[in-house]
């Protein structure tokens, strides 16, 4: 069996071959710098030296598009009818949570929620649908970012707004980096040799959270509604006071998308160091 594991950004993809049950790495590759100049696709087939290629990539179909192209030509897959199916690394689709199908359903969902995931639903949405048109027969399976902190007590899941924004828009905390904390609570009990073990972890990067942990399970995120929400991050505000967007709003006449978007690409980091 051979499975094509994939991991989307608003501009990258990096993938994994991998022959199953034996999880033997077949290939391995990403591109960066999808949709603008100077895209590049490194890859390696086997234990062949690591290979650079510069490519052109409009978006992330093309980016699709020519990892196919290699594991064609390295001899990975003889036709896309070997990939047995497709796994993703998924963000947000409501409550729709854990190790999932991908259908249509699953996929609507993601794409009802563009708003709260801008820079990870619409890629990945784009990438299930091309996968779906050129390997139709290949499985696609999402594991979501916010499976881990399902188990989450409900009441530190729950905003204080009212109780109709929960029921109808499902307005509370879910938490993202799952997979994430998940690996990192699991190696703390591994480490400790005990599962009855209170510690939080840290995933820190361009993207960070917090998560406090209790006997292996989520009990607190620093991520809420949305990946936006928490730490401040590299270009990400962080936790805001809802009222300041309205005053920026009001005094520099500024419709809502603009500032939204300026919250999520002019913040964190980048707009502390002005």
């Amino acid at each position: 069996m051979k499975i094509l594991v994939s991991n989307l950004g608003s501009t990258s993809f990096k993938y994994k071959v991998f022959s199953m049950p034996e999880e033997v790495v077949l290939a391995r590759g990403g591109m960066d710098r999808i949709g603008g100049q100077g895209s590049v696709h490194t890859f390696q087939i086997g234990g062949a030296d690591e290979v650079e290629q510069a490519v052109d990539l409009p978006d992330h179909a093309s980016a699709i598009d020519e990892a196919l192209v290699r594991l064609a030509e390295g001899g990975v897959l003889a036709s896309v009818e070997e990939l047995d199916a497709v796994g993703f690394k998924a963000v947000h689709a409501r409550a729709i949570s854990g190790v999932v199908e991908l259908d249509e359903d699953v996929v609507g969902r993601m794409e009802d929620f563009y708003p709260v995931a801008p820079a990870h639903n619409p890629a990945y949405v784009a990438a299930i649908r091309q996968f779906a048109r050129v390997a139709p027969t290949a499985r696609r399976v999402g594991c979501f970012e916010t499976a881990f902190h399902g188990a989450m007590p409900q009441r530190r899941k729950m905003y204080a707004v009212p109780y109709a924004w929960y029921e109808q828009y499902g307005i509370q905390r879910y938490g993202f980096h799952g997979a994430s904390h998940r690996y990192a609570a699991e190696k703390v009990v591994e480490l400790e040799g005990r599962a009855d073990i209170k510690h939080v972890n840290m995933h820190l990067g361009g993207s960070s959270s917090l998560c406090a942990v209790k006997d292996g399970i989520s009990q607190g995120a620093s991520h809420g509604l949305s990946p936006q929400g928490g730490l401040p991050q590299n270009n990400r505000i962080g936790d805001l006071d809802p009222y300041a967007l309205d005053l920026v709003m009001r005094n520099e006449g500024r419709p809502w998308d603009e500032v939204l978007a300026q919250c999520a690409n002019e913040g964190g980091l980048v707009g502390l160091c002005g």
